[in-house]
């Protein structure tokens, strides 16, 4: 009886493991225009955007985001000017956020993303970041 229950509990335990593996499979790759949207439904839901800054802000992330992709073929092997292009793309984002959203909205807006970092940087701490390639 207590083999039949180990091996069970084995089996159990291996079948557990086994799906959680599968789910940390690759992320799927999403188009700039669904990135745009993406990210515009969540700013919509936490900042209780205008139907005009909607508009503006799909726009900007749509060309924003296909203009980062460009980037990031061109600096794929260069680390260093990759990392200065993406710290420009969050000024020109954070610019063009503070440019659309009124005061209150930006004020929102930027405590979210701090808490937004800080979880993420938890996360990494702890090794449930990305999966390194």
């Amino acid at each position: 009886m207590k083999k039949i229950l180990f091996v069970t509990t084995t089996m159990m335990l291996f079948l557990a493991f086994t799906v959680k593996a599968q789910q940390k499979g690759p992320r799927e790759k999403l188009t700039p225009e669904q990135q745009a949207a993406r990210t515009v439904e969540r700013l919509i839901k936490e900042l209780q955007l205008t139907d005009k800054q909607q508009a503006d802000l799909k726009n900007w992330y749509t060309a924003s985001f296909k203009q980062r992709e460009e980037n990031m073929q061109k600096n794929h092997e260069n680390r260093e000017a990759m990392r200065e292009q993406m710290k420009k793309d969050r000024e020109a984002n954070d610019a063009q956020l503070e440019k659309v959203l009124t005061a209150e909205q930006y004020k929102t807006y930027k405590a979210n993303e701090e808490k937004r970092m800080k979880e993420w940087q938890q996360r990494r701490r702890q090794g449930g970041g990305r999966p390194q390639r």
